[in-house]
């Protein structure tokens, strides 16, 4: 008769399981000490939380979601696409003056072929504004809806996107602000300017000109 030693046999197994153990918590401790996590939060610093809705181009609704033009690998110096974000309301009498005189002269400097302010060739630029409201729909004098949405970006000549989150489903991940609020978005998500947090008089177009690369002039 064989005579098994069995508790030599379980002093084996769990030997063989503190050091899977060990091994696990090892690597974990090196993951958490060599990666650096970054935020989701709205920031400077942060990683841009998800956008996802329809957007007008002047002709069309389509789905877009800003996850899908960021990169998470970028790195200064590689090409990609930056983004101007613009949370406005169609009722705001500021949002109003700004689509009126500065975004118009702004989008001439930035998009559209061959733009005055120069980039490389693997960097585009681009606008976006996301329509939310302030006031509930019954408020007198206050109109929303995607008529309203259309009829705002074309009687101002915008060539760029507005998304309709008139529902303000996007405050779950952005919060609660007013309007219009900027944001300065690098090809790998991370907010490099939010008008809420910016130094007086340092606005979102002085910031896309210090932060996205020159071309050759």
């Amino acid at each position: 008769m064989i005579r098994r030693n069995i508790s030599n046999e379980a002093g084996a197994r769990s030997d063989g399981l503190m050091l899977v153990s060990l091994v696990f918590i090892a690597a974990f401790t090196y993951i958490a000490f060599t990666t650096n996590p970054v935020y989701t939060g709205i920031g400077v610093g942060d990683r841009v939380p998800e956008l996802e809705g329809q957007i007008y181009d002047g002709s069309t609704w389509t789905d877009f979601s800003l996850e899908d033009h960021i990169d998470p690998m970028w790195a200064e110096g590689d090409g990609g696409t930056w983004f101007m974000i613009e949370f406005m309301d169609t009722n705001c009498g500021y949002c109003q003056q700004q689509a009126a005189e500065d975004i118009p002269t702004m989008q001439g400097q930035w998009l559209g072929d061959n733009p005055p302010r120069t980039t490389p060739d693997n960097v585009s630029v681009e606008f976006l504004a996301v329509s939310i409201s302030l006031w509930d729909e019954d408020t007198q004098g206050k109109s929303y809806g995607r008529d309203i949405i259309e009829s705002f970006r074309n009687d101002n000549g915008h060539n760029f996107p507005y998304m309709d989150m008139q529902d303000n489903s996007h405050q779950d991940a952005w919060g609660n602000f007013g309007t219009p609020t900027y944001f300065l978005v690098a090809p790998n998500g991370i907010i490099e300017y939010v008008n809420l947090d910016a130094d007086g008089g340092y606005t979102i177009w002085d910031a896309m000109n210090d932060k996205i690369p020159w071309g050759e002039e």
